[in-house]
């Protein structure tokens, strides 16, 4: 009896010692990035909740963030809006690799699918990366297969604006593509086939980058001054669908205007606390480039077939790191259309933008190493290109807004 109350002593024991471990395993990895391990490929979960609280003075329609100001807005009564869409999640992707090669991957999704307000506080879930990408170490070559950011303009003002300077001076967006990146030494070449969004396009757009990296010593460890030229092309010609339209375009001495872009970007850290950015573009057509063109596209009126809408935009912005946590940001977005290239109407109820402004500041405040707290005053102007009625042009009344948003953001990663 006494050699049993033994075994079952020591049994008793081992199950406490057991039990403590995995009590302190489960602990650690709380503190660290949680990672699955799925057939070798390691998985590890990121995101944020955030929500938006936004008035504007004017009337801007049934949306959650400003992109362009209607003719007139400040006549209206101002408006309030409480949105959560930006909420995101997101899985990052690595291995198994081998001994020349490394393999990653990710999966990002939000539910900002569009504009419009809807009854549950969300719009439409979308993805907005989903890719996998092969480095081979040996040559510093990596091929991506998805979609992710464009190579053109990639850098983000620091806005809160949900819209992200969409229509005001930034066409850096994301789409599906096969994309080629280079890296030698401090310089990076990248080549991308891409997914054109025309209708039914007969080829893809092609986007291109190069990129320099220069250390910033006098701003401290880890600073660099980035400098990015970039561009793109697409003929936005739509395929027929049969004999008779193949036909019908060779007749019509097919003339689709084509998109296109050169794009220079620069990020400079002034000293450790300031930093300077922005990015400056010409181009025509660039609807489909997170609505350039201030969201237009086709035939320049009374242009040619081929004369697109061409347009000059671009951003400038600074950062300035505060005590306690805080900083505060402020900047200029712009974009303004050709006035040789315009794209006039005759409709006073859908008259066309050839302007479009943003003035913005914000400040922010981390509430630890997770969440901040975040508040951004806006003014934007839009302009409006002249009615085509009889004789004599009929000037459109500029929109006007100001804009006050408050947002919360909790981040898991």
């Amino acid at each position: 009896m006494k050699k049993v109350s033994l075994d079952t002593y020591a049994v008793h024991k081992g199950l406490v010692s057991l039990t403590a471990l995995l009590i302190g395993a489960s602990a650690a990895l709380a503190e660290d990035i949680p990672v699955v391990n799925v057939g070798g490929t390691k998985i590890s979960l990121y995101g944020f909740l955030q929500a938006n609280a936004v008035y504007e003075d004017g009337a801007n329609g049934n949306v959650n963030w400003s992109e362009k100001v209607p003719s007139r807005a400040e006549d209206g009564e101002g408006r309030f809006a409480l949105n959560v869409n930006q909420t995101r999640i997101g899985f990052n992707l690595s291995g198994p690799s081998g001994e020349a090669t490394e393999v990653a991957g990710k999966f990002e999704s939000d539910f900002a699918n569009d504009n419009e307000r809807r009854s549950n506080g969300v719009s439409n879930f979308r993805i907005r990366q989903s890719y996998g990408q092969v480095k081979f170490k040996d040559v510093g070559l990596t091929i991506l297969f998805g979609q992710t950011g464009d190579l053109i303009a990639p850098l983000t003002a620091p806005t809160i604006n949900q819209g992200g300077l969409k229509h005001q001076g930034s066409i850096g967006t994301r789409r599906p593509q096969i994309r080629l990146t280079q890296g030698i030494g401090p310089v990076e070449i990248a080549v991308a086939a891409t997914d054109d969004r025309a209708n039914q396009p007969v080829l893809p757009g092609f986007q291109g980058s190069l990129k320099g990296k220069i250390p910033a010593v006098w701003a401290g460890e880890k600073q660099n001054v980035e400098i990015i030229l970039s561009g793109h092309y697409a003929s936005e010609e739509s395929a027929a669908d049969d004999t008779t339209g193949v036909k019908a375009k060779k007749e019509d001495d097919w003339g689709t205007p084509s998109s296109w872009s050169g794009v220079a970007s620069l990020s400079l850290p002034v000293i450790s606390i300031i930093n300077l950015s922005g990015e400056v573009f010409y181009g025509q057509n660039l609807n489909r480039y997170s609505n350039g063109s201030i969201g237009l596209s086709g035939t320049a009126t009374g242009g040619k077939k081929d004369e697109g809408i061409q347009s000059l935009g671009g951003w400038g912005a600074a950062t300035v790191k505060l005590p306690l946590g805080f900083s505060i940001a402020g900047g200029i977005g712009l974009e303004a259309i050709d006035e040789n290239r315009e794209l006039k109407t005759s409709d006073p109820k859908k008259p066309n933008p050839n302007k479009n402004t943003v003035i913005f500041t914000n400040l922010r405040y981390n509430v630890g190493e997770t969440a901040f707290i975040g508040f951004e005053y806006a003014n934007l102007k839009t302009d409006y290109a002249d009615l085509i009625t009889g004789e004599k042009p009929e000037k459109v009344d500029s929109g006007k807004l100001n804009r006050f948003e408050l947002v919360f953001n909790y981040a898991f990663k």
